[in-house]
């Protein structure tokens, strides 16, 4: 890999073992003085659009080909690391999706078919099941994922989306 930075609290180590170029040793220190552990970032500075379309984006996950597809079919895509090897890419929700989830979550509960907690649930499932990209999500296949993969990326597709904004100001 080129022109990877990385900046680990105090490890490294294991940036070595990352493989990568530059190494910034970091202590951030809490409100009493302690240490606080802080999160790894990994800095690439090259783009998906200048590899080669059958290049993994990581090993057992989506070419750059299939990356460049999903751009040019669905604008903005993103990717959220669960762990350092899985990872998950998707992409944002349109009005006219968003709309037709509301109506259908609408329905079920008018129907007496979801209880308002249970809507909640399927309104995320819906979510995940309609914008991960990679790997793709099946409400059938429930039982080999992470409970909380459907809440946290429809959360990420809903902020992404324009449901939260990035700043608000008083003019």
């Amino acid at each position: 890999m080129t022109g990877r930075k990385v900046t680990i609290k105090s490890n490294p180590e294991a940036a070595e073992q990352m493989g990568v170029d530059e190494v910034t040793e970091v202590t951030v220190e809490g409100p009493a003085g302690e240490n606080v552990d802080t999160e790894v970032v990994i800095e690439d500075s090259v783009s998906i659009d200048s590899l080669p379309d059958n290049q993994e984006i990581w090993e057992g996950g989506p070419t750059a080909g299939m990356i460049k597809e999903w751009k040019d079919q669905f604008g903005e895509v993103y990717v959220t690391s669960i762990t350092f090897d899985k990872h998950i890419v998707w992409r944002v929700l349109n009005r006219l999706e968003y709309k037709n989830l509301v109506k259908k979550m609408e329905q079920l509960v008018q129907a007496g078919q979801l209880s308002s907690a249970e809507a909640n649930m399927w309104n995320e499932e819906a979510i995940a099941e309609l914008c991960m990209l990679y790997p793709q999500y099946d409400k059938i296949e429930m039982k080999g994922i992470m409970a909380g993969i459907p809440s946290l990326i429809s959360q990420e597709v809903l902020e992404a989306s324009g449901f939260v904004a990035l700043e608000v100001r008083q003019l």
